[in-house]
């Protein structure tokens, strides 16, 4: 029999809240990382780096025009770390059973959108992200060709799409094959919608001819921001963080 108050296991609401977090802070520390070795031009100093093994290395932007980019950059070791520390909470997520006779939504576990999303995450640090600029502040070796690219943004557009799922969703079913309707499924409604509406603007973005002129060049960025934040706070809401439930609170 399974005990609960075992100091190793890992409650439900700590996982999620776990989840929550790195969502949200994932683009603000990759930011924040890269803007630090750069100021600091730690990747030139000899205390840290063995200079006569390595090129000079020349600092791009701050801020790069999408999260995605951010492999490249100093922080993509912290990139990859996030992504990855991601999809191996979003595999350990069983979630709730599911009651075929009680719930209109039984096949969409979740188990298996979690699974998903964890595979997509997965498959957004396999392939990387392609940049139709040369990239001169590349800490690797190579840089991924146009078709990477576009897998990339595929595995990508699939991760965001299951968690707009799982919120609107699997966080709002209840029992007897109805949803959340209160001020907590409205949140989740509002963070699924939100990630929907980001993916299309998106789309619309890479049909349009002046796209990279939008937002300064930033808008790929900002819309990633806001997906994550709606993420994040999609799950923070589901582990009962104490600033979600203050704002509840205040709904209702």
């Amino acid at each position: 029999m399974e005990n609960r108050n075992d100091p190793f296991l890992i409650s439900y609401k700590t996982l999620r809240q776990l989840i929550g977090v790195l969502g949200v802070l994932m683009p603000f520390l990759c930011w924040g990382v890269n803007a630090l070795f750069n100021e600091l031009g730690l990747l030139n100093d000899p205390r840290f780096i063995d200079t006569r093994q390595t090129r000079h290395y020349v600092a791009g932007d701050d801020l790069k025009t999408s999260i995605s980019h951010f492999y490249y950059a100093t922080s993509g070791p912290l990139y990859v770390g996030i992504l990855v520390t991601v999809a191996i909470f979003l595999f350990c997520y069983m979630g709730y059973p599911q009651n075929k006779k009680e719930d209109r939504f039984a096949w969409l576990t979740d188990r298996r959108v979690a699974t998903f999303a964890a595979c997509s995450a997965l498959g957004i640090v396999i392939f990387p992200t392609n940049s139709p600029q040369i990239i001169t502040d590349n800490i690797y070796i190579f840089a991924t060709s146009a078709f990477i690219g576009r897998i990339h943004l595929i595995f990508s557009t699939l991760f965001f799409v299951s968690m707009a799922v799982m919120s609107m969703i699997n966080f709002r079913r209840l029992p007897n094959r109805k949803l959340l309707n209160n001020s907590e499924g409205a949140l989740y409604l509002i963070c699924g919608w939100g990630i929907v509406v980001c993916i299309i603007l998106l789309g619309i973005y890479g049909l349009s001819p002046n796209g990279n002129s939008w937002l300064w060049g930033r808008f790929v960025y900002i819309m990633e921001v806001l997906m994550l934040l709606f993420f994040g706070v999609a799950w923070l809401v589901k582990g009962h963080s104490i600033p979600t439930e203050f704002i509840l609170k205040k709904m209702d």
